[in-house]
């Protein structure tokens, strides 16, 4: 049966990417993607639970060099949500950190592939009746479209406010095209939100692309038409997954992409009819 993905991580030379479970999510299937019918669904009920939702992971990653720990998006927190659109069960991220044998203290970076409530979570937790930043000795970063896009008053703050004031004297900006490390570079991938990013990190040959929520699950990579109900510029997001989709198929790249269900690491392959995901 389908499940959230767990702990796992792959290693590119003497670099370590790990994906830190902070829960899972459910997703109404046709309500996220509304152009779907009940019909195109009957291709994917591997992906489905019992009830017809789509399961999808909650978390974030570790990219561990041999100087460096950076935290690449901080989950949904420990709590629980129910909505129309979307369940969403975590807490599990400070767990999944100690299992790969770091604290929050050890974090010397943080960024944000986009600033929605499950990727920034983990900011902050109360200590003494007092919200503090859960990873004190970190840079966070993310790019300046994306921090910039609350300046707009229609922009709907609300489930990301606590971040957003625990932040707006700590973040810092890191554009497309700039490098985290030697060998991380951000790229600009609009359209989920108006800054979102991606992460594609080259050691020789092999290649990783953190793709933050490019792609809400598998489906999209053989499908980027469908329209995604959580796209601020959903024709923008299409045109970038398709732009990411044969970056994806490069030989020798991993994709890594939070919701998907089971495994978060992928393999992009080229089919007749288009483009393939196959878990690693």
């Amino acid at each position: 049966m389908v499940s959230a993905a767990t702990y796992s991580s792959i290693a590119l030379g003497d670099i370590r990417i790990t994906f830190l479970p902070d829960g899972h999510i459910l997703f109404d299937p046709m309500a996220v993607f509304p152009t779907t019918t009940a019909t195109d669904w009957q291709h994917y009920q591997h992906l489905l639970d019992d009830n017809g939702r789509l399961v999808g992971s909650l978390g974030a990653y570790l990219i561990q060099t041999p100087e460096r720990r950076i935290l690449i998006d901080a989950g949904f927190g420990a709590r629980t949500f129910e909505g129309s659109l979307f369940k969403a069960y975590s807490g599990k991220l400070l767990s999944s950190l100690k299992l790969a044998g770091f604290d929050p203290a050890d974090i010397d970076t943080v960024f944000f592939t986009h600033l929605h409530s499950d990727h920034v979570g983990w900011i902050g937790r109360e200590i003494n009746g007092e919200q503090v930043l859960t990873f004190p000795n970190a840079r966070h970063l993310v790019r300046s479209a994306e921090w910039h896009r609350f300046d707009d008053p229609a922009v709907n703050k609300a489930m990301v406010a606590d971040a957003l004031n625990l932040l707006e004297h700590r973040i810092e900006f890191l554009e497309g095209g700039e490098h985290l490390t030697p060998e991380v570079k951000i790229l600009a991938t609009p359209g989920h939100t108006a800054g979102h990013a991606s992460l594609l990190v080259t050691v020789g040959k092999e290649r990783a692309i953190i793709l933050g929520d490019t792609f809400h699950s598998e489906v999209l990579v053989e499908h980027p038409e469908w329209t995604n109900a959580f796209d601020s510029d959903p024709e923008q997001a299409k045109d970038t997954r398709r732009q990411m989709l044969h970056e994806l198929a490069v030989p020798l790249t991993t994709g890594v992409a939070t919701h998907i269900s089971d495994f978060v690491f992928g393999q992009v392959t080229r089919v007749q009819d288009g483009f393939r995901w196959q878990s690693v």
